[in-house]
């Protein structure tokens, strides 16, 4: 046993570790399934500071609990849960596998401290499991800690990797422990929900494949026109941390967006995500707000009662009205709907398609702004009704907080909601370079506000959601033009161009998309010092693109010399040309040749 810290003039906290024995229990290799490897390439890509998005549970016990019987409840759970016993290691392909062990055990911390201390035990001893990044290849995905008082055990502290859980099945977790703990934890307790090997089983199946084609087609859709960026838009200098976090907890803001759902007969998280949309293009000086919606892909009982994760995104583009939030609420309503339920796919075929796309379009698309609005267990209670003046009088209790922030993200946004029901529970992450941390704070407290206004006045305009956040505009390069739905700063494509290696004159010039497009396309003028191809400038081009302001031009011509007057299209078409063309696979192979006009190239 060993002694934690305490505060002056209290007994520290007595420790000691009981380890939890199985044998004989079924277990193999398998395929990932789709969620975990949706979750397996953002854990690489955060590493190795990728436990932010290992889960957390705490559970207070009922006051009848026993430690044996909460050990054998804990017990249980790891035998009804395949995935709860299960490693991730490299297979000989360099490829992760999930093995899910027949025999091992599991260390279970005990934690005994005074009844004043049980919260304060319980919150340092979920900061610290939570800080260590899990092993996946030799360590199971679980860790448990129990925290007791007066002879009895208070709470059960578990962290999981989020390989083996999402947010439902955490939700579904919790019931099963404390149904496992009235029960006994029952010696002969039987799986529970699909098992994740037999999930990756359905997944390659027929069945499995159709559904991961629908999803595919749904992407394919989306992403011919997604904007590239959420915030296209120039930077402003960042904060320290660069990524920071707020968290809110507001009853209002939970009733406000069931009051405007019931009015507008939407979700209450389709209210809340129209109010978003809203404060986001305000920002961004948009008309439409690129996301990645989470969804939790379980459609049948036996995927509700499931532990494993099931977590991906879904891109929505919510069309914003300028004139009409309730017009954006509904269709937030309609976008999101259909995102929700194409979501469930492989992985591996959607970064193939990205890649794809940004090939073809020459455009960095991501899913770099996420909105993760969780389930919430049992079925909602109604709630009653009130007033716009009950509801402002809630927000005297709203409590707005700074999180832990990061230096290191990939994200320009992560908007989760921890809940929806009794008190909403929120928390924003952003890249401080668009969404700043004072920022982040009048957006969070601005959605109850213009949600109860909307619920008053039955509808708002976005210059008024604007006087009521205070949230003001990023600024935009003064050269700013649409093309191909992205808005781009042709400037910085021609800046980008200029400094590829070996180039040493370039130039990018705007012209009519055409026919029955809207917007721009860019020609790029360029002179290399070594000859090379437009296909060879393309794939260049795409290694360097910033996600933001820049995209890979839709012609470019390879010219023997600069012109005199660079910042002459005149002058550059009267250049020689060495080759030409989109550097685009399918399209026309590049041709040398003197420039063709404008009305040629599309076809006039």
């Amino acid at each position: 046993m060993t002694g934690g810290a305490a505060a002056p003039g209290t007994a520290p906290d007595v420790r000691e570790r009981v380890t939890l024995e199985f044998t004989g229990l079924d277990g193999g290799a398998a395929e990932l399934t789709w969620g975990q490897r949706f979750v397996w390439d953002i854990l690489t890509a955060l590493a190795p500071h990728n436990h932010f998005i290992s889960l957390r549970l705490r559970v207070h016990l009922p006051p009848d609990a026993t430690r044996e019987r909460v050990l054998g409840a804990l017990h249980a759970l790891v035998r009804r849960h395949e995935v709860l016993r299960t490693r991730f290691p490299l297979g000989p392909d360099g490829e992760p596998r999930q093995e899910c062990d027949g025999q091992g055990e599991l260390t279970v911390e005990i934690a005994d401290t005074t009844p004043g201390r049980v919260r304060r035990t319980a919150e340092q001893d979920e900061d610290r499991l939570w800080h260590e990044p899990f092993r996946h290849a030799r360590e199971w995905p679980l860790r448990a800690s129990v925290v007791t008082a007066d002879g009895r055990p208070r709470q059960v502290v578990l962290v999981l990797s989020h390989l083996a859980a999402d947010a439902w099945g955490l939700t579904g977790l919790r019931a099963d422990f404390l149904a496992l703990l009235r029960g006994g934890g029952a010696e002969q307790a039987p799986l529970a929900g699909v098992q994740s090997r037999a999930r990756a089983a359905y997944e390659a199946s027929e069945p499995g494949r159709r559904t991961g084609e629908a999803s595919l087609a749904y992407w394919r859709r989306a992403l011919r026109t997604a904007p590239q960026t959420v915030f296209p838009n120039l930077p402003e200098p960042g904060e320290a941390p660069l990524f920071p976090g707020v968290g809110l907890q507001s009853v209002a803001l939970a009733a406000a967006a069931q009051a405007v759902a019931g009015r507008l007969r939407v979700s209450p998280s389709a209210a809340l995500l129209g109010a978003l949309s809203a404060l986001l293009a305000l920002r961004s000086g948009t008309g439409a707000v690129p996301l990645a919606l989470a969804t939790g892909n379980r459609f049948t009982p036996a995927d509700a009662a499931s532990v494993g994760t099931y977590y991906q995104v879904a891109p929505v583009l919510v069309p914003v009205d300028a004139g009409s939030l309730a017009g954006t609420v509904r269709s937030a309503h309609r976008a999101s709907s259909l995102a929700y339920l194409r979501g469930n796919g492989d992985p591996r075929e959607v970064a193939r398609l990205l890649a794809a796309e940004k090939v073809r379009r020459g455009v960095a698309l991501g899913t770099l702004s996420t909105v993760n609005i969780a389930p919430e267990a049992g079925p909602a209670a109604p709630l009653p009704e009130r007033t716009a003046a009950e509801l402002r009088s809630l927000a005297a209790d709203t409590v707005v907080t700074d999180l832990e922030g990061r230096d290191e993200e990939q994200l320009k946004l992560y908007f989760h909601v921890k809940a929806l029901r009794s008190r909403a529970v929120v928390e924003l992450f952003t890249d401080s370079r668009y969404l700043d941390a004072a920022t982040s704070r009048a957006l969070l407290a601005g959605l109850e506000t213009v949600l109860t206004e909307l619920f008053e006045a039955g509808d708002l305009d976005l210059a008024r959601v604007a006087g009521l956040t205070g949230v003001t505009p990023l600024r935009q390069p003064v050269d700013a033009a649409v093309a191909d739905h992205c808005r781009i700063s042709p400037h910085a494509v021609g800046a980008l161009l200029a400094a590829l290696p070996g180039t040493s004159a370039a130039r990018v010039f705007t012209e009519p998309a055409g026919e029955g497009s809207s917007g721009v396309r860019l020609v790029g003028y360029v002179v290399t010092e070594q000859p090379t191809t437009p296909e060879r400038l393309h794939a260049a081009v795409l290694d360097r693109l910033d996600g933001a302001l820049t995209m890979a031009p839709h012609h470019y011509v390879l010219c023997r010399d600069a012109p005199d007057r660079p910042e002459s299209r005149a002058a550059w078409e009267r250049m020689p040309v060495v080759l030409q063309g989109s550097g685009r696979p399918g399209d026309p192979p590049a041709a040398a040749g003197p420039t063709p006009t404008t009305e040629a190239r599309l076809g006039a």
